[in-house]
């Protein structure tokens, strides 16, 4: 069989089998990935901005994660958690208790984020007895009921699949540009007015078990929280004994130049979910939380098959050690002012562009309208223009109108100029003949 009959075979029965229901970014078929490039499986070399969308802080198939995973391979797959304790996955959430901010001690493993979510919610509830969760517009936590619940970045996501999970409450998040307020102040301001007039008249601060806040909007346009804002959220949980869940899925292991957001404000969530980079690509998310809370979660109502999976959480320590070892964390926050200051020079002053914006390597580029271009179809045109070139980007926001980008911590120097001007090219390209 010939690579483009293969690939005609593979499409075919991809067509075939695999749900429409999930939205298609490319149809390529890729046989191989290492660091921050790819391979189509007629020979094709991809750079890839996108990292399995925030997963692969390290870059695909990183050496110390693919041995940890056939050493735990080979000694260990699944046994289940209910039935024992496994090596990687003690030490793992051991791991976690030290790295996180604050004294978040105790890990519940599942195994994605949306799965976490769901369960952080549950403790939230089960721990204060109350009904009710309190999160963002635009905010993105996932595609399960109680996920998809508190999310607020698209219609589409609750559309046929109403009446969802009850007593959530939504109210907007300090995003400037969205707002249309001329300062992070302001918007931090308004969102603060709406989240008391909230408990004015909709629902009484005793009823509320949590507030739910990505401190990175992420999916809703790769937009930091203001640091005032998530001190003042700290300061209304505590005042009204509501727990403050921060959703760090996207961004925690180095993405944003800490290694979790939480620590650019300086603010410790009662509950701290993460998944994503957390394994290197496989499988895991985990809810931490103090043990005293925890200790109020009622023994079997909640669990997980594979939560904890020994595999998964030997790839997840390797890749920590890495990002120690390696210093990604300091590398993403000099190297991310470093890119969205070189963008800032290629193409911040095209009238477009409505901001260019990072915090460490978790990079916006948002679009405004024009006469002849929608920011939506800008931007879709420059992922198309840039596939073209083989850079792999994608967007975000509640319009589809940032281009955002998700390297991989240790990416190399010259894939990331390659890349860089692959994109910086797209996008005059795109402009240019609208």
């Amino acid at each position: 069989m010939t690579e483009k009959s293969k690939v005609m075979d593979l499409h075919a029965m991809a067509l075939k089998h695999i749900s429409p229901v999930m939205t298609r970014i490319t149809d390529l078929v890729i046989e191989r990935a290492h660091g921050a490039n790819f391979w189509t499986t007629d020979g094709v070399k991809y750079i890839d901005f996108v990292s399995g969308v925030a997963v692969n802080a390290i870059g695909h198939t990183h050496p110390e994660v693919v041995e940890a995973i056939q050493k735990q391979a080979g000694e260990l797959i699944h046994l289940g958690l209910n039935y024992g304790y496994f090596e990687s996955t003690v030490r793992l959430a051991h791991k976690l208790a030290e790295i996180t901010p604050g004294n978040l001690d105790t890990v519940f493993f599942s195994n994605s984020g949306a799965e976490a979510i769901e369960g952080a919610i549950k403790l939230a509830r089960s721990a204060t007895k109350r009904p009710n969760i309190i999160a963002f517009e635009g905010s993105f936590h996932g595609r399960t009921l109680g996920a998809t619940s508190i999310t607020a970045s698209s219609s589409k996501y609750r559309k046929y699949y109403e009446p969802l999970v009850g007593g959530v409450y939504h109210v907007p998040y300090p995003y400037s540009l969205q707002l249309d307020v001329d300062s992070e102040e302001e918007a931090t301001q308004y969102c603060l007015k709406r989240l008391r007039k909230l408990f004015d008249l909709q629902v009484d601060p005793s009823q509320v078990a949590a507030i739910i806040i990505e401190p990175v909007l992420g999916e809703g346009g790769y937009v930091p929280a203001p640091p005032a804002f998530l001190m003042e959220l700290r300061a209304i949980a505590d005042k009204y004994g509501i727990l403050l869940i921060f959703d760090e899925i996207q961004t925690g292991f180095g993405r944003t130049g800490a290694m979790f957001a939480a620590e650019h404000s300086g603010v410790t969530p009662d509950i701290l979910v993460m998944a994503k980079a957390l394994s290197a690509g496989m499988p895991l998310g985990a809810i931490i939380a103090r043990r005293e809370l925890h200790d109020k979660w009622e023994t079997g109502t909640h669990g997980s098959t594979f939560g904890g999976n020994p595999v998964s959480c030997a790839a997840a320590l390797a890749s920590i050690r890495v990002i120690e070892r390696e210093k990604l964390v300091e590398r993403s926050h000099t190297l991310g002012k470093r890119i969205v200051a070189n963008l800032q020079e290629q193409i911040g002053d095209l009238p477009q562009i409505a901001e260019i914006r990072g915090l460490g390597m978790m990079i916006g580029i948002e679009f405004q309208g024009d006469a002849a271009l929608t920011p939506a179809a800008a931007v879709a045109a420059i992922r198309t223009e840039a596939l073209k070139h083989q850079l792999l980007v994608t967007s975000c926001g509640v319009y589809g109108q940032t281009i955002r980008l998700m390297l991989p911590l240790n990416i190399d120097e010259h894939v990331l100029n390659e890349g860089l001007s692959i994109l910086v090219n797209a996008i005059h390209t795109v402009i240019e003949r609208r």
